[in-house]
């Protein structure tokens, strides 16, 4: 307690009794804004464009695409979330998948993630593939996750974008603006959350970010938004 207010921790994750077999978990509701206005911000589900490369030491490209194409597959994705059948997973007479207890309750006092990552990659790494609900069993997908998505579900916006393309010209300003930019707000991000800095100097700090740049940030942003309604 500090001057008769609860103070609590938060933070922006998944749910810890999955990955850190911690109970008591409760999502949070929307924050509301000075104006009364509520909305959740979050990553688009389609987060990235894709990176996979093929080098020129590798002497079997062909059986190298195809290894990755069979994740994106019903048999490759049944695979990649939920392991081996009869070792990690069951299969249900109505064709529904579910771990067995050496994954959700593990023996020797394994977390979730900790149980799973013995078989699989995907706990803490990259996803090869397109995640359905059919396979995966993350904790985003728990019901405790599923519960505070609920919470926030009517303050999410109503279309998400998926990251912009850029033109090479485009995209050699934006590192540049991107960088001054996204270092001074995080910053003075900070800053102002410690009290080092009080909001009556949040005029300036608009003033700095102008100066910077954002004008003509937004305006590559702008076009690459154009493109993508195009698209």
């Amino acid at each position: 307690m500090a001057n008769d207010q609860y103070i609590g921790g938060v933070y922006n994750s998944w749910d810890p009794d999955t990955w850190a077999d911690v109970d008591g978990f409760a999502g949070a509701p929307a924050l509301e804004g000075p104006h009364g206005d509520k909305l959740v911000v979050s990553n688009s589900p389609l987060t990235g464009l894709g990176h996979f490369v093929i080098t020129s030491a590798n002497k079997h490209p062909e059986a190298t695409i195809r290894w990755i194409d069979y994740f994106y597959g019903d048999e490759g994705s049944e695979m990649f979330f939920m392991g081996i059948e009869g070792v990690t997973f069951k299969r249900n007479a109505d064709g529904s998948v579910e771990y067995l207890d050496e994954i959700t309750k593990n023996s020797n006092g394994l977390t979730y993630d900790e149980a799973a990552a013995k078989y699989m990659v995907w706990p803490g790494g990259g996803t090869p593939g397109i995640i359905s609900q059919k396979y995966f069993r993350g904790g985003e997908s728990a019901p405790v996750s599923l519960e505070a998505a609920d919470k926030i579900a009517p303050y999410l916006p109503e279309e998400t974008w998926i990251p912009f393309s850029f033109t090479n010209e485009e995209n050699t300003r934006m590192v540049a603006l991107t960088s001054d930019i996204s270092t001074y707000i995080r910053e003075m991000q900070a800053k102002f959350i410690t009290g080092d800095i009080p909001f009556s100097e949040w005029d300036t700090y608009v003033r700095t970010i102008e100066k910077m740049g954002l004008a003509e940030y937004m305006e590559i942003y702008q076009a690459a938004y154009e493109r993508y309604k195009k698209a």
